[in-house]
């Protein structure tokens, strides 16, 4: 998600240069293979790739075509979608360049806006989760210390204790996939998420039942 994510973030860039190189004169292909070597982060190895398959012969389409699969983003897909259709009616390519460069500089500055906007809700579900968790915390280390004394009860204690550990799990699970949603727009990015809220109440539950 993060590659995807600087991809995405660098593509702009990558298309107001070549936008630069094609108003001085070049077709779309020369000014790709100008750009080769400028500094894009994760996406300068595909620029890379599409320059020196261009070298190779292979039909431009398709390279373009090939780069949109490997990034995995549905944003660069549609922007390469555009720019095949583009450069195959014959249309000012540049100007479509332009376009689409401005309209993912748009989305990155919406992703932004929504990340801002989005933290405070971020927050209150960490600490929905730490209110859940004191819960069964409560629950567990004075409530279950009462049903002791005779062998049923004690023995209803440990499946409650292990109901209650299963409980945060499943909260800190599915917590951490929302807040990722909410956050990042992926529900995927959410697994960091979750994988700190399950640790965190799992140790928890395990040092209450030392």
């Amino acid at each position: 998600t993060r590659i995807i994510n600087e991809m995405e973030s660098m593509l702009p860039n990558f298309l107001r240069d070549v936008t630069s190189n094609i108003e001085t004169g070049m077709t779309l292909p020369q000014a790709i293979r100008a750009v080769q070597n400028n500094d894009y982060r994760v996406l300068s190895k595909y620029v890379k790739e599409i320059a020196a398959k261009l070298d190779w012969g292979i039909d431009f389409e398709k390279v373009l075509e090939d780069f949109a699969e490997k990034s995995n983003s549905r944003v660069i897909k549609r922007s390469i979608r555009t720019i095949i259709e583009a450069h195959g009616s014959g249309g000012k390519v540049g100007s479509v360049l332009r376009s689409v460069s401005e309209s993912q500089q748009m989305i990155e500055r919406l992703k932004r806006e929504r990340r801002t906007s989005i933290y405070t809700q971020m927050i209150n579900g960490y600490i929905i989760f730490f209110v859940f968790l004191g819960v069964m915390y409560a629950l567990s280390k004075f409530l279950i210390p009462t049903l002791g004394g005779t062998e049923g009860t004690e023995q209803m204690g440990k499946v409650l204790n292990e109901i209650f550990r299963n409980l945060v799990v499943i909260q800190g699970f599915f917590a951490g996939l929302a807040i990722g949603k909410m956050a990042e727009g992926s529900i995927f990015a959410g697994i960091k998420h979750s994988l700190v809220l399950v640790s965190l109440g799992y140790t928890v539950f395990l040092f209450t039942s030392l």
